[in-house]
């Protein structure tokens, strides 16, 4: 048996490089989003608005291509590692297929936004933005089945540098198509659209790079694969990471579309709750980043058939994220005016944002308790009821009671209404989450047990 202070110190340990990593990746939305606000208002609320649809669709993308987690540690446990590079060509196939559609369904968007937002310019603003963001969306597909890969195989911090290199890039490139420096046009808001698409693919080319380097043998043709791939092994991933996928963008988009609600009351409350909910992503990167070290190192144990083990490790997660979430909650209460003053200079937007901070901090608690859950039900590839619990939680209860409270409450509450729906939504998955999770880790699933094929 492994030792269990051990274990949690390679937990954590871990978790620490897929955190600074999540948090590269949230901060270039965020970037973007500071950047806009120092253009106009209504640029910040248009590059807000457009930050909240492509993250959830880059989650979505991720959620999918981080099915490769629990199969690479899994195989690689088990001393499996002959069948690891043809699940790398699987996923990359997958993140360039998906990646396409993400880019359409972008891209597609200025068709919808005019007739979701009533303000002209935003609308405008918001679409370009959106456009220039697909452009670099099958790079990121490539990226993040990379990315996956590297780190069921502990090598998180490979990945951690890239994604920091192309977080501090994606600053001065963003300057210089939202200025028009160097002769390049000025595009505003728009130009954070422009330079994060360029770093998408910056940093795809760097993670090939770097994982025929220290992940592949020389000798294995890669690309040849990914175009003819294993088709077994993309059944395989599919079948675990659409859910995954589904999951996390029923979350997440939860978010999205609550702006969208928001919008017929004005720029400035979208602008004020779009601070709140960017800063709600970057605190839920600790909670995720945990429950994806979760899911490889039970993944891990559970290649073992060491089941006892990754049982007790899945409730050490969830005991670990709530911890965690407790600091997250503090920070945000005591920090709050503080920190909404750094996106917008507008008075107005600070206290908005400063006040719907407060109900950001009081979910810290439940979210870290679902995504630990579903993080260790990931690694039991125990994907389709955490999909189903995700949907009901949110979509059903914490939007319903939300939009409710917000326009049909005795006396409407405005975007706090749509706060206290999702404090209600998340407990709920919480809750139901940990009780699937109970359930699972005591009898995991007899393919999982059962020596490896």
């Amino acid at each position: 048996m492994p030792s269990h202070t051990h274990e949690i110190r390679t937990l954590l340990k871990l978790t620490a490089p897929i955190l600074a990593t999540q948090l590269a990746q949230i901060g270039m939305g965020t970037v973007d989003t500071i950047m806009s606000g120092h253009v106009s208002t209504i640029d910040l609320a248009a590059v807000a608005i457009g930050t909240s649809i492509w993250l959830p669709i880059w989650l979505f993308l991720a959620g999918i291509l981080v099915a490769l987690s629990p199969i690479t540690a899994r195989l690689s446990a088990a001393a499996q590692t002959e069948k690891l590079p043809h699940l790398l060509a699987a996923a990359l196939w997958m993140g360039i297929v998906f990646g396409l559609l993400a880019a359409v369904i972008l891209a597609s968007s200025r068709l919808i936004l005019p007739l979701l937002i009533s303000d002209t310019s935003t609308a405008q603003i918001a679409a370009d933005y959106l456009t220039m963001i697909a452009f670099g969306m099958p790079s990121a597909g490539v990226f993040l089945a990379y990315r996956f890969y590297a780190e069921a195989l502990n090598q998180a911090s490979h990945v951690t540098r890239i994604m920091l290199v192309g977080l501090v890039l994606n600053i001065p490139i963003n300057w210089i198509f939202i200025e028009g420096l160097f002769g390049m046009p000025a595009l505003g808001g728009v130009g954070c659209g422009v330079g994060s698409s360029l770093v998408f693919t910056g940093m795809a080319i760097a993670m090939a790079m770097n994982t025929r380097r220290h992940r592949l043998l020389d000798a294995f043709s890669l690309w040849p694969s990914v175009w003819s791939p294993q088709w077994q092994r993309v059944t395989e991933l599919v079948k675990i990471g659409l859910p995954i996928g589904l999951a996390i963008f029923f979350e997440v988009s939860l978010f999205s579309v609550i702006a969208l609600f928001l919008t017929v009351l004005g720029p400035t409350i979208v602008a004020g709750h779009q601070v709140a909910l960017n800063v709600s992503s970057l605190t839920f990167m600790v909670p995720l980043s945990l429950g994806m070290a979760l899911t490889v190192r039970v993944g891990h144990h559970i290649g073992r058939h060491d089941v006892a083990f990754a049982q007790r490790l899945s409730w050490f997660g969830v005991k670990i994220n709530l911890a965690l979430a407790v600091v997250n909650a503090t920070l945000i209460v005591a920090l709050a005016h503080w920190i909404a003053s750094l996106y917008s200079l507008d008075p107005e937007v600070v206290a908005i944002a400063s006040a719907l901070l407060i109900f950001a901090a009081i979910f810290q608690l439940s979210d870290a308790v679902q995504i630990a859950a579903a993080g260790a039900l990931r690694a039991y590839q125990d994907t389709l009821a955490v999909m189903l619990i995700t949907f009901v939680s949110y979509w059903v209860l914490g939007l319903g009671l939300g939009y409710y409270l917000a326009f049909r409450w005795p006396e409407p509450m405005g975007a706090a209404g749509f706060w206290i729906g999702l404090i209600i939504g998340l407990t709920s998955a919480a809750l139901a989450l940990s009780w699937r999770l109970r359930h699972v880790s005591r009898h995991p699933p007899s393919f999982l047990t059962a020596s490896q094929e």
